[in-house]
C-alpha cells in the first residue's frame, strides 16, 4: 500500500525538548524503524526496541494474562542501569486490552525516571481500524510515514486519555492533540515518586 504522511506535532514537541547536553533513553515498544534511529542519532540518545508484536503468535488483544506477561518479559531489553526519559508507543496502544495496557505498564514504569514522557497514537474517531498495526516511521521530528499492511480490519477501542491513565500507574494525562484521520496523539508524564 501507499504510505500516508501524518503529522505528530507533540512528538516533535519532545524530541525538540530533548538536552543536547544529556544523555538520554528512549524506549520503543515497535519494531526498529531508519526513520527513528536517524532522528534520535542526532541526540545522545540510547534506543531501547522491545518491538513486542514482533514475538506475539498472534493478534495481541487475544493472548491469554499469562502468555502476555511472558511476552512482555522476554521482549524487554535490559535496562543496564539507566531509566527511560521517553516511551514511544506509537499506536500498539490500540491493539491491546485495558488489561494488557495495565499490565505492560506496571512491568515498565519501574523504569521510567520521573518526568519521563509516554507519546502514544490512538483511533479516536473511527470505528475500525487494520487488524494489525500500521508501520510508523518518522521521516522528520513531527511527521510520520504511515503504511498500512493489513487490508483487514478490527473495531478500534477508541481509548480517551482518561481511559489510559487509569491503566498506567504513576502516569499522568498531559497534552492531547487531534490529527489528521480521526487520530488522536496523548502525551503522558511519569509523576515524581
Amino acid at each position: 500500500m501507499e504510505p500516508a504522511e501524518l503529522r505528530a506535532p507533540l512528538l516533535e514537541s519532545v524530541i525538540a525538548g530533548l538536552n543536547d547536553e544529556q544523555r538520554h533513553v528512549v524506549f520503543d515498544l515497535g519494531v526498529v524503524r531508519s526513520g527513528t534511529v536517524s532522528i534520535f542519532s542526532d541526540y545522545r540518545c540510547r534506543l531501547d526496541v522491545m518491538a513486542l508484536e514482533v514475538g506475539a503468535p498472534h493478534r495481541l488483544d487475544q493472548i491469554e494474562a499469562e502468555e502476555f506477561q511472558a511476552l512482555i518479559r522476554t521482549s524487554m531489553p535490559p535496562a543496564r542501569g539507566e531509566s527511560v526519559d521517553l516511551f514511544l508507543c506509537w499506536n500498539l496502544l490500540n491493539y491491546l486490552s485495558t488489561e494488557q495496557i495495565g499490565m505492560l505498564l506496571a512491568e515498565l514504569t519501574p523504569r521510567f525516571r520521573p518526568g519521563a514522557r509516554l507519546h502514544a497514537l490512538i483511533e479516536y474517531s473511527a470505528r475500525t481500524m487494520p487488524a494489525s498495526p500500521p508501520a510508523f516511521n518518522p521521516v522528520g521530528p513531527g511527521l510520520l510515514e504511515v503504511t498500512t499492511v493489513d487490508d483487514n480490519e478490527i473495531a478500534a477501542p477508541r481509548y480517551s486519555a482518561r481511559d489510559l491513565e487509569q491503566r498506567m500507574p504513576g502516569f499522568e494525562h498531559e497534552r492531547t492533540m487531534l490529527l489528521g484521520g480521526g487520530m488522536q496523539e496523548y502525551l503522558f508524564r511519569r509523576r515524581s515518586a
